[in-house]
């Protein structure tokens, strides 16, 4: 492992670290009485921003069988324009923490941890609410319990625009039905992820332990051999990291969207649906809180893989349960979340959805789109078509593939959003050495291909992330940073696309050695060229005929690594233009906004010496668009900062030469605070100056001037009593 800074027995003083990404509470408190019921309730802001949370939390002694379902709690929201909305409050947990409880159990597979969350109380219930009109909103609510006893109360509060403002939640584009936009109006280009999530370490929380890039497995009983060279060489991995780590890494790389469900790879929210758990309700805030952090939207499953009476819809009681847990979904995730998926890889009777698909319109103020899984896209209110597909093609077809899948898929004419994506293979056959169920080789330029082929036929990805080791699982995907290289790669080209544009014809001088796919709209254009006959020939003499919008710069890009291969003018018409040499893919961007610059520091991609910004020149750069990577001492695609083993040498680094492997050092950087395994972790395991990012934005607060990233400095807030520590909280 290769550090930044290392500085050995570095303590420093921890304050005010916060584990989750909730806000802090406000300071006034008022009591609502009724009925012989006292209630406490507060809110977490007077002025909450457009699109964000505003939470109100209610305090109340009473003890009761049980308390999700033996309180109620309705919200009614009324808005500057005097539009009423109604949310429901919910059972939250306790206002003090849990005691954790860890025991050892035998299982047919072995020895496994169990995890119990023991309560002294169950005292606190809370609504949250995310205004999208701006102004003074007032709020009405009552509490009820099971005795018939209620209580009311109300508030008010303002919504204002924020120096930065949110872009709202994801909506279904106006007129293109394939397309996403946020609710500012602005493109959605989403490429998604997703993962295995639980409480492995018995802290409370799933934030704590993550994993990311592993080589090949040590621990496997007769492992199969595996080819000469430094890619397939079996060694520890640099694991566990933290989800601070996790999501930055992804989100700066390009990737928006996150899709989670409970028990899919994931811990259960409920034992059963008379039995909901409340430190799983609590783990679920943290991790959708800690996912919007980093720009994520949220593709929120609602039940998973448990069985929600799918093939018994005409059981009233057993479908009154099932509404019962949407309606706490919808209450408690609402505000966090873009999409609603009913079930995951199930199937359902008609009649359950005719029954919950408009239960849920019903009763979610925002709505969010609705999805199922298995795809239902033939049935009314379904508004994403989210397939499942795992793939290991011929490279040279993976582009065909994917415009064949997407347009069988975009028949129903709606956004087409596949929920899982990966590699596949068949583990009853022999594979070839080197090959795992989520990675090979060539793994990473097959995914390269079909995500930018996936942007031109107008679907999206969500991959599922299966990085540990890369032979682990029979399908599913290994994510690196090479992977991550070319999502960011895209991406950067995407971000110079509009809402508006639409798939467009291509045509191309050599058919039958290249495919041409098109995107166009009043004001830009792009192309994707894929060499379909060779990836180690170069391609010459190519021309391409297309529509252009109207004059403007064309820049020829390079999927690979985002440089700028050449420039040209072109004019509104038609445009005969000829292609750079090139070998594998290659885009053309037709833009008036200027060049790409992926780091935005205003130079761009072809003038820029280190295009990733992290202080190391692309040339000397191992991994030149990942800015947290630039070393790969042994050429095995893990950066030397995750990589356990440098040298490829099958033996753990010990940097620091104490005895002790660097992976087994929680806290390898010194400054008191481990990377793993407790809460709170170091969100920079490898910066002795730096553990906490509060806003999520890759500065550690320590050298941030706006820790919470509100627009108001820290400085600012301090003089003026807010907390620089918290969004929610600014100067008005």
């Amino acid at each position: 492992m290769v550090h930044r800074i290392i500085v050995i027995n570095c303590m420093v003083l921890l304050t005010a670290i916060s584990a989750s990404c909730q806000s802090v509470k406000a300071d006034q408190v008022w009591k609502a009485q009724g009925s012989n019921l006292e209630v406490e309730y507060r809110q977490n802001t007077k002025a909450v921003p457009q699109y964000e949370v505003f939470e109100i939390s209610f305090k109340h002694e009473n003890e009761y069988v049980n308390p999700f379902f033996d309180v109620t709690i309705d919200v009614i929201f009324t808005s500057p324009s005097k539009k009423q909305l109604r949310v429901g409050g919910f059972h939250y947990g306790s206002s003090s923490k849990p005691s954790i409880n860890k025991r050892k159990t035998k299982t047919d597979k072995g020895e496994r941890q169990q995890i119990s969350y023991d309560f002294d109380k169950q005292d606190m219930w809370k609504a949250r609410f995310a205004p999208s009109e701006l102004g003074k909103w007032k709020y009405d609510f009552v509490l009820r319990n099971v005795n018939g006893k209620e209580v009311s109360g109300s508030g008010v509060f303002n919504c204002v625009k924020g120096r930065k403002p949110n872009p709202g939640f994801i909506r279904r584009h106006p007129t293109n039905p394939f397309r996403l936009v946020l609710d500012d109006g602005s493109p959605y280009f989403p490429i998604g992820l997703q993962d295995c999530w639980g409480d492995n370490s018995g802290s409370g929380s799933v934030l704590d332990q993550c994993s990311m890039e592993g080589p090949f497995r040590t621990d496997r009983k007769e492992p199969p051999p595996l080819p000469p060279g430094p890619l397939f060489v079996r060694g520890p991995s640099e694991n566990p990291q933290n989800a601070d780590v996790y999501f930055r890494r992804f989100s700066q790389c390009g990737f928006n969207l996150y899709r989670f469900s409970q028990q899919n790879c994931s811990y259960q929210i409920y034992e059963d649906l008379d039995n909901y758990l409340v430190q799983e309700g609590i783990m679920t805030d943290e991790l959708l809180c800690c996912a919007r952090k980093y720009g994520f939207g949220v593709f929120y499953g609602i039940f998973g893989y448990k069985k929600v009476f799918n093939g018994d819809p005409y059981n009233k009681a057993g479908l009154a349960k099932v509404k019962r847990f949407i309606k706490y979904s919808v209450d408690r995730w609402g505000a966090y979340v873009d999409f609603w998926e009913f079930l995951n890889e199930q199937k359902a009777d008609d009649r359950w959805y005719e029954i919950m698909v408009p239960y849920i319109k019903s009763i979610d103020p925002y709505h969010h789109p609705v999805t199922t899984s298995w795809e239902r896209p033939e049935l009314d209110g379904i508004e994403i078509n989210a397939p499942h597909w795992y793939q290991r093609e011929n490279e040279f077809e993976s582009d065909a593939i994917t415009a064949s899948r997407a347009k069988n898929w975009k028949k129903y004419n709606m956004p087409v959003v596949v929920g899982e994506q990966g590699n596949h293979i068949d583990k009853r056959k022999p594979q070839p050495p080197g090959v795992g169920g989520v990675w090979d080789d060539r793994s990473a330029l097959r995914m390269r291909i079909r995500n930018w082929s996936a942007l031109f036929n107008e679907i999206v990805f969500i991959f599922w992330n299966t990085s540990y080791a890369r032979d682990g699982h029979f399908m599913n995907i290994w994510l690196g940073p090479k992977e991550r290289e070319y999502v960011r790669a895209m991406q950067d080209f995407a971000y110079y696309l509009d809402k508006d544009v639409r798939m467009v014809d291509v045509k191309v001088s050599q058919p039958k050695a290249v495919r041409a796919y098109g995107l166009a709209s009043k004001k830009c254009a792009g192309v994707y060229l894929h060499h379909f006959s060779s990836h180690t020939k170069p391609l010459k003499s190519l021309r391409i005929t297309l529509d252009i919008p109207a004059a403007a710069k064309g820049y020829w890009y390079c999927p690979e690594n985002a440089a700028i291969l050449k420039t040209v003018d072109v004019s509104a018409g038609a445009n005969r233009l000829e292609v750079p040499e090139f070998t594998v893919d290659i885009a053309f961007l037709v833009t008036q906004a200027g060049p790409p610059d992926i780091d935005k520091d205003g130079r761009p991609n072809n003038l820029d010496t280190d295009d990733d910004g992290d202080g190391v020149p692309d040339k000397e750069d191992a991994f030149p668009l990942e800015s947290q990577e630039w070393r790969d001492k042994d050429g095995d695609w893990i950066g030397d900062n995750l990589d356990a083993d440098d040298d490829g040498d099958g033996v753990a680094d010990d940097w620091n030469k104490n005895g002790i492997p660097d992976y087994e050092e929680l806290d390898i950087d010194g400054d008191g605070v481990d990377r793993a395994k407790s809460v709170p972790w170091d969100v920079f395991p490898l910066d002795p100056k730096e553990w906490r990012d509060t806003d999520g934005d890759g500065i550690g607060d320590n050298s941030d001037l706006d820790d919470d990233n509100d627009g108001y400095s820290d400085q600012e807030e301090r003089k003026r009593g807010t907390n620089p520590l918290d969004k929610l909280s600014f100067p008005t």
